[in-house]
């Protein structure tokens, strides 16, 4: 039958194995591909993939999907597959004896006999995947080989056994486990190229991933984690432990395995039945402990801890490595738990709590025997979070606070304890969970200092998703600060820090934390001071009031760099934003790198997403490009692994770094999808960006027309929501440059008048002076004006090279000046600067930018004189100097003398018009034509 084994096999998280069977698809037949693996790892998946892309090839396939029914049906597997409209026309073809027996042992014809010849059917199966394969290649795929019958496997090893050049592949699915047959290898090795395919767990990522395509649920990160190590990364298992939490409604509490799926429980079960108390309550004890051991179980236990072990690894419940313990699979540990009494299991907590060294372990196994408040338990639970927090588990410190809240005596106690488990969920990026902690907050407390703190909380949480929500809470913060000066500053700190759609308000708010934290006798933290200084001169370069280097320089002296704080936090993303406009680009990309280092060894990966945005922004900008794709996927994980709350930042990195490197359809598609978003949001800052960029990507194209309409719809929402300084969304120098090529001329001198040059003479950074020179140079030569364009295009040239160091904007200006210069008939120059350009663009992997500027060298007539076409030996000199060889090397290689290699050289170097070295890759890569005999 033609195979359609699956409706377009979707599969989620398997690029390797992907790949695998793609190029089996495509080596040479008779092949067999076995694809292996234990139950629910996903073989089925991939095997019906490996039937798709075969049939989407052309290949004809014959599938099948056994199943333990019919393991003991002989010929079952052979009339599922031949029993078919594509085979059954073919058997009259075959020799008599031949059909005869295929026949009867499909079921065709009545038997003569109660069996056919198996070697007559063997043949037989030959000679139909002989005539089937002599109109092109075919694939039998079977999936879950090892319930195959003996007769049908026989038969059809005896058949693959006999193939020599037929084009037959044979694609088969095995699941791995005692009770496989011998069967998958009979036929899986009956051909001479015999291939394997493991099948492994899925990563974390992967497994997110799947669940939240099969079942639409987005887990946050920590959650998600804890489901990887539930079910082993078998996505099988994954998906139905998300049904079965979906359904309860809840996840489990720290120290308490995952509910088991219904479709493992009866086999779980009837394995654990084998077990005796002891050897059940050692796997309990397992499942109840972080660090299980066998001292650990002995000691709980006693005398018979030992045989209980012993036994429960025996029966292949439990494994030992070396004194430690684990279970043979998650599915044990977590059904023995849910299975044993309540009294066992606070019997066994007590006893647990009673020996427990580390005081997070013992407060986990001291809160699962209380119900109700207890104030001893709370503050134990309290500390125990502190302490995981600081061990950079963000993830069980949540989980303990919030245990804390419920056994805390009192509002006050209960608030304190949510506001710390918020700001670890948070921490640890499950921002809905946070989220659940402070409204229980504000529900509970109506006004006072308790209220305020979880307001400014919140408002953190909220702003990622909505930022005018976020400025309500914290607006209303500042009616329950009780007449605390340092509370007051702290809710002024937060606003203006997002206020993102109000810049009057954020910059009111700046000025207001300052006032307060420098009156008299005062004397605030810090990092608060080194904040508010800075959201102070960060608002004023954001209005472009002024550039108070003073303030900024001050307040990095005073950060702590520690992080643990909202001021904290906060005074670093505004000094690398300082640094940023400033110019000093080394300085922002130290100060992320800090930050990033920190957030990871303390496990904080939730507040990882906008370093690493801000971090490959800044080495795309200095060059550093491998860099910044490596922080690209690294963001891209996170957010397949949970972070969905930056699910935004993350396509914005992918789709600037696509951009970048020519590949204009990926950043396109992401473009536009975000405006879709965009249009229906409402939201004017990310319209902006991704307008900018869809702008960059037609310039990058060359269709000026839809760059400019793109930018100038980027230029009126920024405008929407007051964005003055021309450096915050940086797009400008591409809108200028965009009206120029679209012949817009007019429109392009008020762009730069009103938004680059006016704005430079109050806050004259080095970044809107570049790009306000580039734009006047670009300008100029639209008009024609060739003098003056070089004038500017120099000025440029020089900021961006030695001032900025952003090699990608200085290839820019080196383009535009170099095609000035071929306009005014100076090639040489033309060929100096469009090659430098050319260079540094290939050098970065700037692929759309490369081949404007190869099309440009290409433009500049008279490049040499007639008859100087270089020879074959001066080529053969020329491109080993190119790919950076000594003279003594090529002479080694070419086996010349040194002398004749720099001969050779000069000549070269006169006939391409250049000078050094530098410009060889240039200027050969437009040299092109035949070499001179």
């Amino acid at each position: 039958m033609e195979a359609q084994p699956s409706a377009g096999a979707v599969v989620v998280g398997r690029d390797a194995e992907r790949r695998a069977i793609d190029a089996w698809l495509e080596a040479g037949r008779p092949a067999s591909l076995l694809i292996n693996g234990e139950a629910g790892i996903g073989k089925s998946t991939l095997w019906a993939y490996a039937a798709d892309r075969a049939a989407d090839r052309g290949d004809r396939v014959l599938a099948w999907r056994a199943s333990n029914a019919e393991h003991e049906l002989a010929f079952a597997a052979l009339t599922a597959l031949f029993d078919e409209p594509m085979v059954v026309p073919l058997l009259d073809r075959l020799p008599d004896p031949r059909r005869r027996a295929l026949e009867t042992a499909i079921g065709r014809v009545s038997p003569d006999l109660d069996r056919p010849e198996p070697s007559l059917v063997g043949l037989a199966v030959a000679d139909v995947l002989r005539i089937l394969s002599a109109e092109g290649p075919v694939v039998v795929a079977i999936d879950d080989v090892q319930w195959t019958d003996a007769a049908s496997a026989e038969a059809l090893a005896f058949a693959a056994r006999r193939l020599r050049t037929e084009p037959v592949g044979f694609v088969l699915a095995l699941r791995t486990g005692p009770d496989v047959s011998g069967e998958a290898d009979l036929l899986s090795s009956a051909v001479e190229r015999s291939e394997r395919l493991h099948v492994g767990p899925l990563s974390v990522g992967a497994l997110g991933r799947l669940v939240h395509e099969r079942l639409d649920v987005a887990h946050p990160r920590p959650l998600l984690v804890r489901l990887h190590e539930a079910c082993s990364g078998n996505p099988f298992l994954g998906l139905g432990i998300s049904r079965s939490l979906q359904a309860r409604g809840m996840e489990p509490a720290l120290g308490e395995p995952f509910p088991v799926p219904p479709q493992a429980e009866p086999v779980v079960r009837d394995h654990l039945a084998t077990l005796s108390r002891d050897a059940r309550r050692s796997v309990v004890i397992v499942a109840m402990s972080p660090s299980p051991s066998v001292a650990l179980v002995e000691r709980v236990l006693r005398e018979g801890g030992g045989r209980a072990v012993d036994e429960a690894c025996e029966k292949g419940v439990l494994v030992a490595d070396g004194s430690r313990l684990r279970a043979v699979h998650p599915l044990f540990t977590s059904t023995a738990y849910a299975d044993a009494p309540p009294g066992e299991r606070r019997a066994l907590r007590a006893a647990l709590a009673d020996i427990a060294e580390d005081p997070v372990e013992r407060a986990i196994h001291q809160a699962a025997m209380v119900a109700g408040p207890d104030a001893d338990v709370a503050e134990a639970l309290a500390a125990a979070g502190r302490t995981a927090f600081a061990r950079g588990a963000p993830a069980i410190a949540a989980d303990l606070l919030e245990r804390s809240a419920h056994h805390a005596v009192g509002v006050e106690q209960r608030s304190i304890a949510l506001i710390a488990a918020a700001d670890a969920a948070v921490a640890a990026g499950d921002y809905d969970r946070a989220a659940t902690s402070l409204r229980a907050v504000l529900d509970a407390v109506p006004h006072g200092r308790r209220r305020a703190e979880a307001l400014l909380a919140l408002g953190e949480v909220v702003y990622l998703e909505d930022p005018n929500e976020a400025l309500v809470l914290l607006v209303s913060a500042l009616d329950h600060t009780d007449g605390d000066p340092l509370l007051e500053a702290l809710v002024h700190s937060h606003i203006a820090g997002m206020a993102d759609m109000d810049p009057g308000t954020a910059q009111r708010s700046a000025l207001a934390a300052v006032d307060i934290l420098e009156r008299p006798g005062l004397k605030p933290v810090q990092d608060h001071l080194a904040c508010a200084l800075l959201d102070r001169a960060f608002h004023w370069l954001l209005a472009c009031e002024k550039v108070a280097v003073d303030d900024i320089d001050r307040a990095i002296a005073l950060r702590s760099g520690s992080g643990v704080s909202f001021v904290s936090r906060r005074a670093q993303e505004v000094a690398h934003r300082c640094s940023y406009h400033l110019g000093r680009l080394d300085d922002a990309i130290a100060l992320d790198q800090a930050e990033y280092r920190r957030l990871t060894d303390l496990g904080q990966v939730g507040l990882l997403p906008p370093i690493i945005q801000s971090l490959t922004a800044l080495l795309l900008m200095t060059g550093d490009w491998e860099a910044a794709r490596q922080y690209a996927r690294e963001c891209h994980d996170l957010v397949e692994q949970g972070e969905e709350a930056w699910r935004e930042r993350s396509l914005t990195i992918d789709a600037h770094v696509a951009a970048l490197s020519g590949d204009l359809e990926t950043s396109r598609a992401i473009g536009m999808e975000a405006l879709t978003r965009q249009e229906a949001t409402g939201d004017l800052w990310e319209g902006t960006i991704f307008c900018a960029i869809l702008g960059f990507v037609e310039l990058s194209a060359s269709d000026h027309v839809a760059a400019l309409r793109y930018l100038t719809r980027a230029l009126e929402q920024a405008d929407a929501i007051e964005v003055a300084l021309p450096s915050q969304f940086g797009f400008l120098g591409d809108l200028v440059e965009a009206a120029v090529l679209s012949g817009e001329i007019d429109l392009a001198e008020q762009v730069l008048h009103d938004r680059l040059e006016e704005p430079a003479t109050r806050v004259p950074l080095p970044w809107i002076l570049a790009m306000a020179a580039r734009g006047r140079g670009l300008v100029a030569a639209g008009r024609g004006e060739l003098d003056d364009a070089l004038g500017h295009l120099d000025r440029a040239e020089e900021l961006f090279r030695a001032t900025l160091g952003m090699p990608f904007e200085r290839a820019r200006t080196l383009l535009a000046r170099g095609q000035v210069h071929r306009r005014a008939g100076q090639r040489r120059k033309a060929r100096e600067d469009i090659g430098a350009a050319l260079e540094t663009f290939q050098a970065l992997g700037a692929a759309a930018w490369a081949a404007r500027a190869r099309q440009e060298l290409g433009r500049i007539g008279g490049r040499t004189t007639s008859g100087s076409a270089l020879t074959e030996s001066e080529r053969a000199v020329a491109e080993l100097a190119a790919a950076g060889r000594s003279n003594r090397e090529i002479a080694a290689e070419l086996v010349v003398s040194v002398r004749t290699v720099e001969s050779q050289l000069s000549a070269a170097y006169r006939k391409l018009d250049i000078q050094s070295r530098g410009q060889l890759t240039a200027a050969l890569a437009v040299s092109g034509g035949p070499t001179a005999g």
